[in-house]
């Protein structure tokens, strides 16, 4: 994958990206289930880091959590901090503009986004992508350019107290089409069923 669009992908899904000087870092944490698609993601992003391998974190009991890793400042990531962070406020935070999806998002990135952050109905063929950490608007605007960019039917439905997009059983074929050559073997279980 290109280092744009795998780091666009895994942004829009659980990274978060920081500035501490000229350039922005990002860094990225996977629940101990994820392991495999963390390490997948650090070779990829090696050479960008300092470290051998990802760091861990542990519970009280000593037991294994989560594992991550953070780049290093680099041009390419304060690329992709401009397009999502702005200041509200006090305070610099995450939001969804119009036009990311559709001016900087490829098929290579809304595939590593889908193995970040989606999850499949018992049918294995509804998606819901989990975007509850945006609002109701941006979520709208990334369900809106989505369908718009590959041609598919996703809507923003309320989960719990917050929004998600979901794409449903029509979109099943095109999203396996897309994310089939990307995903790594443990995380398969993601990949719609086709029709």
């Amino acid at each position: 994958p290109t280092l744009f669009q795998l780091c666009l992908g895994i942004v829009l899904s659980d990274a978060s990206m920081y500035r501490v000087s000229t350039h922005s870092y990002i860094k990225f944490e996977q629940g101990k289930a994820q392991k495999d698609f963390l390490f997948h993601i650090f070779q990829i992003i090696k050479q960008y880091t300092f470290i051998e391998t990802p760091g861990t974190r542990i519970d009280k009991d000593k037991i294994i959590k989560s594992f991550w890793f953070k780049t290093f400042s680099h041009p390419t990531f304060s690329n992709i901090y401009e397009l999502f962070y702005k200041d509200i406020g006090l305070v610099r935070k995450k939001i969804i503009s119009t036009n990311i999806i559709k001016n900087y998002l490829d098929k290579e990135g809304f595939s590593y986004w889908i193995i970040g952050d989606g999850s499949l109905h018992r049918d294995k063929r509804v998606l819901t992508l989990h975007t509850q950490s945006f609002s109701f608007e941006e979520n709208l605007v990334l369900s809106q350019e989505l369908n718009e960019k590959f041609i598919l039917h996703s809507r923003v439905v309320k989960h719990k107290m917050q929004y998600v997009l979901q794409f449903p059983t029509v979109d099943a074929n095109k999203i396996h089409d897309i994310i089939k050559d990307t995903v790594i073997d443990s995380m398969k279980y993601k990949i719609p069923r086709k029709i």
